[in-house]
């Protein structure tokens, strides 16, 4: 039995050092679908591409695995930010029952999932459909946009992560200036910042430019 146990932390300790390298980055052009759903503004996109052969290994080590989606939507012009949206994937894969246990969390919403396969998990994890966007100004009837997505692997900053933390839990609350739009610019610009980003991984997608336009009877 210590035999067993002394092997497996060993093979979850060479798991964690081949997955602590330096951090990949990559920048992908990707179609997405966004369009007006019942007077919302929704997004779908497949990136499941993000999932390589070094996350897999760590996914299936024992290890807990963190996804941060961030997706924002632009004015193509001007680059101004008009919707956002934020999402986050845990992953922890039990040894012993072997069953993958899934945390999806969206603003204000949370679902936990037992998986048996990791390819469940690549389609639970890396995939958005009809994902809502939230306005951060009053939107055009017609405009033409970009979006941007990007992925972040196991982000270990703690500034980053307790701002992730207090969004995902109340999307509505105030900021200090007491605005919710202030609260999410003020998350944006940590976010945003390069030099705030620790992770495993950076994945960016951007989507080609493209005419929105709302519905006369949206």
């Amino acid at each position: 039995m210590r035999r067993l146990v002394l092997t497996t932390w060993l093979l979850l300790l060479t798991a964690g050092l081949v997955f602590s390298q330096d951090m990949e980055r990559r920048t992908i052009k990707r179609d997405m679908d966004i369009s007006w759903q019942g007077g919302r503004l929704r997004l779908s996109v497949d990136f499941t591409d993000v999932f390589t052969p070094r996350l897999r290994r760590r996914l299936s080590s024992g290890f807990t695995s963190r996804l941060l989606v961030d997706v924002v939507l632009r004015e193509r012009h001007h680059h101004t930010p008009l919707a956002r949206a934020l999402l986050q994937c845990t992953v922890l894969y039990d040894l012993w029952e072997e069953r993958y246990f899934v945390r999806r969390e969206l603003p204000g919403r949370r679902h936990d999932l037992g998986l048996r396969s990791l390819a469940d998990v690549v389609k639970t994890c890396g995939r958005i459909e009809h994902l809502e966007l939230a306005p951060l100004l009053a939107l055009p009837a017609r405009v033409e946009v970009e979006a941007e997505l990007r992925v972040t692997v196991n982000p270990t900053s703690p500034r980053l992560q307790r701002k992730v933390r207090q969004y995902l839990a109340n999307p509505g609350g105030s900021s200090p200036l007491g605005s919710p739009r202030s609260f999410f610019g003020s998350f944006s610009r940590i976010f945003v910042d390069e030099k705030e980003i620790q992770a495993d991984m950076i994945y960016t997608y951007r989507s080609p430019a493209r005419k929105l336009v709302r519905p006369q009877q949206e």
